[in-house]
């Protein structure tokens, strides 16, 4: 009975892997050469590094997915996040080749969203701690595509250093999935075979991607890979019934864009602000920008108390993360206890 899961499982981990490094190692060779790059501001002499590296987690998903495809294995929960990660991608490459804007971009990502509601991978019910479920259906359909666009554009306003959008989305993952196996473990019903396969079609992808795009980054992710890792974290969450995980893991993610939103008043783009949060000076000291006008941001806030370098604030940055995914797993713990 195993054969088959296992089979499927290996196959999506190999494939999400290889297509995704097959990929970066074209972006990083031939997009500065295409015009398709951006300056890294955060060091000195700014070098030119290439964007769009998301697209080889796109693909590297949607690679993955045919395994379970073409084998009939839980296709409507694959191709529920599939589609799901290929639409908000899509909204991505339209956003850095084109620009979108600042009301826009949240409006085609929450769209992005009706691969689930018209698909369906998912029960309806919201799970809380505690045992406490509430079985609402048609609400849970109408709050798919807002969860989407606070998920994918937190992700995205969280890419504000190397890796740090990545790595931190692999923490994300990694947590909703021991979730998975701890509830699993523990009778809480979830099928931990589906949930190994979701994984091991998003985390070979990401992890490549991260290995790129960590300090100092060979490749940067673009809208293109912030979006459509959100759009895959909040399909992964609602197949998997793990919606308030997912919001305890992404409390940086979520405070940051709140901060940033409210001090600006209003749906941004970062090109349009006069202000940026930070100042980078030439030999790539960094300080908290004083001017009342710029943007309260995480990296400010960490930059205000004292850190003044990319590789410490990223390291302050990934220490917050490590905290709130801490708390998602004692909160599930203390839940099921």
């Amino acid at each position: 009975m195993l054969e088959k899961p296992i089979l499927i499982i290996t196959a999506s981990t190999a494939i999400g892997l290889a297509s995704s490094m097959l990929i970066l190692r074209y972006i990083t060779r031939s997009f500065v050469k295409l015009g398709i790059s951006g300056l890294d501001h955060h060091k000195p002499g700014k070098p030119r590094i290439p964007e769009m590296g998301g697209l080889a987690f796109v693909i590297g998903v949607a690679a993955a997915s045919m395994p379970a495809v073409l084998l009939d294995f839980h296709v409507s929960e694959v191709v529920g996040m599939m589609l799901t990660v290929l639409a908000t991608g899509a909204v991505g490459i339209i956003d850095d080749l084109k620009k979108l804007g600042a009301v826009e971009k949240p409006l085609l990502t929450a769209a992005a969203g009706l691969p689930l509601i018209l698909l369906h991978p998912y029960s309806g019910k919201l799970f809380l701690t505690f045992g406490i479920v509430f079985r609402i259906p048609l609400i849970y359909m109408v709050m798919i595509p807002g969860l989407l666009a606070v998920v994918s554009n937190s992700v995205n306003m969280f890419d504000t250093m190397n890796g740090t959008a990545t790595g931190s989305s692999l923490m994300v993952l990694t947590t909703l999935f021991l979730v998975t196996v701890l509830k699993h473990f523990t009778g809480g019903g979830f099928d931990i075979l589906l949930a190994s396969l979701l994984f091991s079609i998003v985390f070979p992808p990401m992890l490549i991607l991260f290995a790129y795009n960590k300090y100092p980054a060979r490749v940067f992710v673009g809208d293109t890979g912030t979006l459509s890792i959100g759009g895959a974290l909040l399909a992964f969450s609602i197949i998997q019934g793990c919606e308030i995980p997912l919001i305890i893991s992404l409390l940086p993610h979520l405070t940051n864009g709140f901060f940033n939103l409210s001090s600006v008043g209003r749906l941004f783009e970062r090109s349009e602000l006069k202000e940026r949060p930070i100042v980078v000076s030439e030999d790539g000291t960094i300080y908290a920008n004083r001017d009342l006008k710029a943007p309260i941001t995480l990296t400010r806030f960490i930059a205000a108390l004292g850190f003044r370098n990319e590789k410490e604030i990223i390291k302050a940055i990934m220490i917050l993360c490590i905290i709130s995914n801490g708390l998602t797993i004692l909160t599930v713990l203390l839940g099921l206890w």
